[in-house]
């Protein structure tokens, strides 16, 4: 009996396969080389290969608070696994261009980009785009859809995918950056047959350029938050948040914004966190003193109420003046990303990803996760230039900027 009882042991003691998980990346095999600075740029989770993909973009720096624009056609992935960033180099693809409208088409995983603008000089009217793109994010290449007339020229519109068909709704159609069109007309376009559908001349979500959306995961609802009118970035901002059922066509306003939501805003990223029944809403420029904001807000679909999860840097002062900010204008929260607007945001499997955007002291690069169930940042990779002064040196500053 004991003998067998050890014979037992021996032939299954050691023997068993051990799960240690996947294997680590090698990760020096890898570049770490970072994109320029750069905001008004859009991008996408790309969930078979585990990484944050981004397009196009200005990559100018401002001076004074004027814009300086240099466009860029680029495309970058980010790779969580290693903290590092990958040029996606195309043979041929969309021309350099900022405030275009992405969306992603799991169906056929790819991203997707329509209009944007650009201009040659620093002066005069912009050039917008009306035409339509595909990134295969398989093969890491661009192909023109060539479809029949849909909505035109635009920028700051949204866009997003469910099943075979892409919604487009709002933007701007006026090439003179100090003068704005925005638009609250509903498109589809129907993605096996590359025809649009005009829904809604006139969208009960009413008219709006410069707002964010997003696509709950089962693709039935579309969420459209804030943005503003033909004010753009005078205001009053849009605190609103809507939803639009996909398979009725109606349009619902989820939460008329006021006590207990986030300030109206511009050029804020909303993601959508289906696991936890929420959305997500991060940075933009809003309508109090502050301007740009690094707070994160949550919008509990069960509950239908907004929530303040992270207050993000608190001012301090008032501004000298116009883009004139004393050295203590804000008590910055340095656990945070910068404050800033026109960033592009995805949602991983497990974090809120945050990349670039518009700040008070010029543009950024850097990448920033938030945990979404820890609700921890972590900066995983940072910033050539762009911050406050705070975050770069530990002693006194004499302005905000270094």
């Amino acid at each position: 009996m004991i003998t067998t009882l050890f014979a037992l042991l021996a032939c299954t003691s050691g023997t068993e396969p051990v799960d240690t998980g996947p294997a680590a990346p090698d990760c020096s095999a890898r570049s770490y080389t970072v994109p320029s600075t750069r905001g008004e740029l859009d991008g996408v989770w790309d969930t078979a290969k585990g990484r944050f993909v981004f397009f196009g973009g200005d990559q100018g720096t401002p001076t004074n608070c004027q814009s300086q624009p240099d466009w860029v056609g680029e495309v970058w992935a980010f790779h969580p696994d290693c903290d590092n960033f990958e040029e996606l180099v195309t043979e041929s693809g969309p021309s350099p261009r900022s405030r275009s409208g992405v969306a992603l088409d799991t169906t056929r995983n790819r991203m997707i980009i329509h209009g944007g603008r650009y201009r040659a000089g620093d002066s005069g009217d912009y050039e917008l785009h009306d035409d339509l793109w595909a990134f295969d994010l398989e093969t890491d290449t661009w192909t023109e859809l060539q479809t029949d007339d849909g909505p035109g020229v635009r920028i700051m519109h949204t866009m997003e995918v469910s099943g075979d068909t892409l919604y487009f709704y709002g933007g701007n159609t006026s090439p003179n950056g100090l003068s704005y069109s925005h638009q609250r007309d509903l498109w589809s376009l129907d993605l096996v047959n590359l025809v649009w559908t005009q829904l809604e001349v006139r969208a009960d979500a009413g008219y709006r350029l410069f707002h964010t959306s997003t696509i709950s995961a089962d693709g039935s609802t579309i969420y459209v938050y804030g943005g503003g009118d033909n004010g753009a970035y005078v205001g009053p901002f849009y605190d609103d948040l809507w939803s639009y059922d996909v398979a009725s066509g109606g349009w619902t306003e989820l939460h008329s914004g006021g006590t207990g939501a986030p300030d109206g805003r511009i050029a804020a990223n909303l993601v959508s966190d289906d696991a936890r029944g929420r959305l997500l809403l991060w940075a933009g420029h809003d309508d109090g003193s502050l301007g740009n904001t690094n707070q994160v807000w949550a919008y509990d679909l069960a509950a239908g109420t907004w929530s303040e999860q992270e207050a993000g840097d608190i001012q301090t002062n008032d501004p000298n003046g116009y883009c004139d900010f004393p050295s203590d204008f804000t008590d910055p929260d340095l656990d945070a990303p910068e404050r800033r607007y026109f960033g592009v945001a995805v949602v991983s499997e497990d974090e809120l990803l945050v990349f670039g955007g518009k700040t008070d002291c010029g543009q950024v690069n850097d990448m920033w996760g938030w945990d979404l169930e820890s609700q921890i940042w972590t900066e995983r990779s940072s910033a050539t230039s762009g911050e406050v002064c705070q975050r770069v040196f530990s002693g006194e500053c004499e302005s905000l900027c270094f």
